[in-house]
């Protein structure tokens, strides 16, 4: 289990309002510990890695759309691409987080640089800046 830190906003992925269900938001927002909050990292046998929240449902790109700003959200788990991710390594110890969908050429991107609480989070061309930068921080519970 992790919380999943933006770099340049230093707010934590999570899910809009604490919520369980398919179409949930996913956004940034300020550290809380709450189970939207909580990232369950499974690596799969392709290479990729899943998240599913602590409420119980995936990190999941809308409709497994290859478009940018193709929006970021929560999905029952189905075993299908849009569920797939990579942690995509840099030299300061931070991740891209690129998805299967796009042939790992777009990844998690925090809105127009977006830095306040409720900031979207969509797929976007991945350029390595600091917006679509994440650090894993193990969770004590």
């Amino acid at each position: 289990w992790y919380y999943i830190k933006n770099v340049n906003a230093q707010k934590y992925l999570q899910v809009a309002n604490n919520a369980a269900g398919n179409l949930v938001n996913v956004e940034i927002g300020t550290g809380s510990g709450v189970s939207g909050q909580k990232w369950y990292v499974t690596n799969t046998s392709d290479g990729y890695m899943t998240l599913k929240n602590g409420n119980g449902y995936m990190l999941d790109l809308n409709e497994g759309i290859n478009k940018d700003g193709t929006n970021i959200q929560t999905w029952q788990a189905n075993g299908l691409d849009p569920q797939r991710f990579k942690a995509v390594p840099t030299s300061s110890g931070a991740f891209g987080i690129v998805t299967k969908c796009s042939s790992d050429k777009k990844a998690l991107d925090v809105y127009n640089w977006g830095t306040s609480d409720g900031t979207n989070v969509c797929q976007w061309t991945y350029y390595g800046a600091e917006n679509q930068l994440w650090v894993f921080e193990p969770c004590n519970n």
